[in-house]
């Protein structure tokens, strides 16, 4: 695959082509990412197709697969740039505003004189470089699919930090987007800061005891980081012109607090919240999520466990 991709590179008759592409447009949760890369046709690797063999649409490939792809992208690009709009600002300025602005900016950053600008299906208005929208793209440019495949991971990546951040939505499984599971934690714990409000609305409507809009959001500013080949050294070369500050910790739900017996209650009412938001310990093989609950909070012994303590005790007192 990857050598018809750069094949159809080649075949625009510059030095230099960039493609764009974006991850996480429609999701609930989480931050908008646009990715460019440029290749240097004049010096590129000659191994490049090699090396790249499994280089493809990102939504082709398996996580696996674009985490084995992706340092070589970094290492065979001249250059990367990726683009983070967090949820915050997609629901000030609207998710299409947002996409754009994002796509732009990164094609900006890797422009350069002569270049070819390729994007994946958008026609870009407003942005200081002409670009070529071309539907499938990610299935036709190299440039444009090692962009998806940057955009995804890294995404990908800052949603795994979110998970940490904000336990119990499952934002390292979904991904923000919009699930079953998802919508069902959101329910149950509210919306967090990482949440696109513009997106509960829909995602929620019809549920009255959920609350949107009352989450306090950290003023996250939009974050570019680029990687550029060194002339001298030839390695990578990561510049960040602004970091994200930590989002605000949304506070414990109350039932946290409470005694291990009433938390216990509450726990077997709500059955959507996952083990791991209220205890670091394992389900033994088999074991329902009632008799969990009822071991880790109450002491209870599994049944089997205390028949087979009961017989032993017989025998035991037998011989």
């Amino acid at each position: 695959m990857s050598g018809s991709l750069f094949a159809f590179d080649r075949g625009q008759g510059v030095r230099y082509v960039c493609g764009a592409d974006e991850s996480g447009r429609a999701c609930m949760a989480g931050p908008l990412v646009a990715a460019a890369v440029r290749f240097d046709y004049e010096r590129l690797d000659a191994n490049a197709d090699a090396r790249l063999v499994g280089l493809n649409d990102s939504k082709k490939l398996s996580s696996r697969q674009r985490a084995a792809l992706l340092p070589v992208v970094f290492e065979v690009a001249d250059m990367v740039v990726t683009v983070v709009i967090p949820a915050g600002q997609i629901d000030r300025d609207g998710l299409h505003v947002s996409n754009m602005r994002a796509l732009g900016r990164a094609l900006e950053a890797v422009a350069v004189d002569g270049s070819v600008h390729l994007v994946d299906g958008f026609d870009l208005k407003g942005v200081g470089v002409s670009s070529r929208p071309i539907v499938r793209e990610d299935q036709t440019s190299a440039a444009i699919a090692a962009a998806s495949i940057v955009a995804k991971e890294t995404r990908d990546w800052l949603m795994r930090q979110l998970d940490v951040e904000y336990p119990g939505y499952g934002f390292a499984v979904h991904k923000g987007y919009i699930t079953p599971a998802h919508v069902a934690a959101t329910v149950e714990l509210r919306p967090s800061p990482a949440h696109r409000q513009s997106v509960l609305r829909k995602a929620l409507a019809g549920r009255n005891n959920v609350q949107i809009g009352d989450t306090e959001r950290a003023e996250i500013p939009t974050v570019a980081a680029t990687v550029q080949a060194d002339d001298e050294s030839e390695k990578p070369v990561v510049e960040t012109e602004a970091a994200t500050p930590k989002p605000v910790r949304k506070k414990a739900p109350e039932w946290k607090s409470l005694p291990d017996a009433e938390k216990a209650q509450y726990l077997l009412d709500h059955q959507t919240l996952s083990d791991r938001t209220w205890t670091d310990e394992r389900r033994l093989t088999g074991e329902k999520r009632d008799a969990f609950v009822r071991r880790i909070l109450l002491g209870e012994v599994p049944r089997g466990e205390s028949d087979e303590t009961e017989t032993t005790e017989e025998t035991a007192t037998a011989c």
